[in-house]
């Protein structure tokens, strides 16, 4: 049966009660907006996951990293939903993913059945909750996303929740917005909660030595006044009465995620979040920008600022001050002094210093100066500044190999921090696609992946294994690239969790017993490789 675009659809809760949030929509991660809800299931794993309405099932991927076990139902109100980190899927969705598996022999498969093939009915068990891929813990990872740009709303906003709690804010930022380029924190205020109101923690009249300036505020909301310090979903911020800026947390697209290290920085133990806006910025959850939040004070009276934050419920709060400059700034030139500029909302590209640099438009969030230096054929390092300047996309780095490694080119890797990039060969050079700008070394990786077994070995004799089969796999520099294992010199299906670095092989009914011969390959992503052999007995 097809199913019907015309039928209202209502969503029911992924998991059984008590529906514990651990972490909502907008949350601030490393790198990126959290897309979705974090249900915990306490700990456990194995608990029932359920579809929210009735869909077909539309893609589904098996991971080491990221979602880890993952199933995307596509509703008829053009709503995708998606159930993160699970354990194991349901029979008709696992029995397609361990045909897929085999097929291609690999753990990682990513598959889209075809429209209104693999149908689920609301409320249907479709896998059970657990933690692979990328989760610190067992819980439930659940999305909404639009089916036809995938963004990803606030489920929230499908759900109702009996919350009473209100949104708190912590702290005040001011901004120094003269230098058009680079904001610099200015000066914080703590905020000290007093029942259903907020105190500033000094009289609420500041007297700044700017008057070009930004806002930002650090705050948290909870479902229950226990609960888990989540992000607040909508603010606004008035001055002298006027609506400037608000947003509202939904419907940030993944090409903008990485807007977050723009938009939030920490200082000491608050991460504050920016109420103006760069040069490039994503316009899916901004609801108001007058001058793009930037504040222009022309005179020394007192002005009024009132912040106001809602969550999903409606809860509000709300903190009130007055400012004042004593000093009417300027707009001041870079304080980065190049021969360079790249205007972000232009595609960018140069030779200099013997390496070529591509930026695409709108990968920076402000346009900025630049510094090259090369000195890769000598020391086997280059540097590219400013090295705070945030990325939305990837920058190419590219140079001819040097003589040095010109044998052995396809070893080399690139590394910035503790990220190692890998190249893409193009005759006599290569090219990187590198997330942040800085310092970077060039070096060959020649180590292979190291090895070893999860399970007791003795020299000379057979290892007792049980119903499963564990090693320990892991690659200090390129990472962990492809993996088999043969039972017999047959290809069987071993699940890796990249965070552990755990290769796991579930023994069932079908598989053989005995004298068993164990043979494992992982290869890293510039091609080293590493073979181990084991006989156990079952």
């Amino acid at each position: 049966m097809a199913l019907s675009a015309q039928k209202p659809v209502t969503f029911v809760w992924p998991l059984d009660s008590p529906r514990v949030l651990t972490a909502n929509y907008g949350e601030l991660r490393p790198n990126h907006f959290h897309a979705g809800l974090d249900f915990s299931t306490g700990g456990q794993v194995d608990q029932p996951v359920y579809a929210a309405a009735e869909g077909y099932v539309s893609r589904i991927k098996v991971s080491a990293t990221g979602y880890g076990k993952c199933v995307y139902i596509t509703h008829p109100n053009g709503k995708v939903t998606l159930y993160g980190h699970l354990n194991s899927y349901g029979l008709k969705i696992g029995d397609i993913v361990k045909k897929e598996q085999y097929a291609q022999q690999s753990f990682e498969v990513e598959i889209f059945p075809k429209p209104n093939t693999v149908f689920v009915r609301k409320g249907e068990i479709i896998g059970l909750s657990g933690s692979t891929g990328s989760s610190t813990g067992p819980h439930l990872h659940f999305e909404v996303r639009d089916e036809k740009t995938e963004a990803p709303y606030n489920p929230l906003e499908y759900y109702k929740l009996d919350d009473v709690t209100k949104p708190m804010i912590q702290s005040i930022a001011f901004y120094n917005l003269s230098d058009t380029l680079v904001p610099k924190l200015h000066k914080t205020v703590r905020i000290n909660p007093n029942e259903d109101d907020v105190l500033l923690s000094d009289y609420s009249l500041f007297t700044l030595d700017q008057s070009i300036i930004g806002i930002g505020f650090s705050g948290i909301d909870r479902f229950t006044p226990t609960g888990s310090p989540n992000n607040i979903y909508m603010v606004k911020l008035y001055y002298d009465g006027r609506l400037i800026y608000s947003h509202k947390l939904s419907g940030i697209k993944f090409d903008d995620t990485r807007y977050i290290n723009e938009y939030s920085e920490t200082q000491g133990n608050f991460k504050y979040q920016k109420c103006f806006l760069s040069t490039v910025y994503p316009k899916e959850f901004i609801t108001k920008a007058v001058n793009k939040g930037r504040i222009v004070i022309n005179d020394t009276n007192f002005h009024m600022l009132k912040l106001v934050v809602n969550d999903e419920t409606g809860n509000q709060n709300d903190v009130q001050l007055f400012i004042r400059s004593n000093k009417l700034s300027k707009y001041t030139a870079p304080s980065i002094k190049s021969d360079v500029f790249v205007n972000c909302t232009k595609n960018f590209s140069i030779k200099k210093d013997k390496m070529f640099i591509q930026i695409p438009a709108n990968t920076l969030f402000y346009s900025t100066p630049l510094i090259v230096e090369n000195t890769i054929e000598t020391t086997g390092k280059l540097i590219v500044l400013p090295s705070d300047a945030n990325l939305k996309s990837a920058v190419t780095l590219g140079f001819k190999v040097p003589s040095q490694y010109a044998k052995e080119k396809q070893k080399l890797v690139l590394k910035n921090g503790s990220a190692f990039y890998t190249p893409l060969i193009k005759k006599d050079s290569v090219y990187f696609a590198v997330k942040s700008l800085g310092w970077f070394q060039l070096s060959l990786d020649n180590q292979a992946p190291k090895v070893s077994a999860a399970f007791k070995t003795k020299k000379g004799k057979k290892a007792s294994v049980g119903n499963t089969v564990s090693f320990i796999i892991s690659d200090s520099q390129s990472g962990i690239g492809k993996y088999k294992l043969f039972i017999n010199n047959q290809w069987v299906l071993a699940e890796y969790d990249a965070k552990s670095d755990l290769l796991v092989c579930h023994f069932d009914e079908e598989s053989p017993t005995g004298h068993l011969s164990l043979r494992l390959e992982v290869e890293d992503k510039v091609g080293n490789k590493t073979k181990t052999e084991y006989s156990v007995r079952r």
